[in-house]
């Protein structure tokens, strides 16, 4: 159905436009923005053509969310509120928007996980945005990071909690998608 695309790229629209809005320096748009387009990619690839299997795909998604929390704890208790903006030529983020921000985050990420669970494709986009930049992009940026400061960067010890388990979720998706129908 349109609705089910069209929706989607309207809530896209606006994680771009806010995501650039609120970037201290370049900080999100060079980081969370780029996923954006691409969790509309995997949304149009998997979800849209096809529900998942809650039963498949669900339990990893929200060991995704726990691993992501404690990802969190870590950011939180090291500083990553104060370096994140910095590393790309801002300012530290306000402490109180960095966790709000955050918290936000996790209520769309467990809404996404009820649109999975219940075949409401737009959450669906929302999910799959936690897939390709919460579990995968933010490994692969958290490396980055320690290699643009030649050390420890706030995050690294935990963001691989959800890099193979993200990878994976993504297989699962595929081919549960893909798989020829069984009459």
């Amino acid at each position: 159905m349109k609705r089910d695309l069209l929706l989607p790229a309207i809530m896209a629209t606006v994680m771009v436009v806010l995501f650039s809005w609120l970037s201290v320096g370049l900080s999100l748009v060079l980081t969370f923005v780029p996923a954006v387009p691409v969790a509309y990619w995997l949304y149009w690839r998997t979800c849209y053509r096809h529900n998942p299997d809650p039963a498949k795909v669900l339990p990893l998604y929200l060991l995704g969310i726990c691993f992501q929390l404690v990802h969190f704890a870590e950011e939180h208790a090291y500083g990553f509120d104060v370096a994140f903006g910095m590393l790309f030529g801002g300012r530290p983020y306000a402490h109180n928007f960095f966790v709000t921000f955050n918290m936000c985050a996790y209520f769309l990420f467990i809404l996404g996980g009820i649109g999975l669970y219940k075949g409401i494709k737009p959450l669906m986009f929302i999910a799959m945005f936690f897939i390709t930049y919460g579990m995968v992009g933010n490994a692969i940026g958290h490396v980055g990071f320690c290699t643009a400061v030649h050390g420890y960067f706030p995050g690294i010890y935990t963001c691989f909690f959800n890099l193979f388990l993200g990878a994976y979720l993504v297989k699962v998706l595929w081919q549960d998608t893909h798989s020829p129908v069984v009459h």
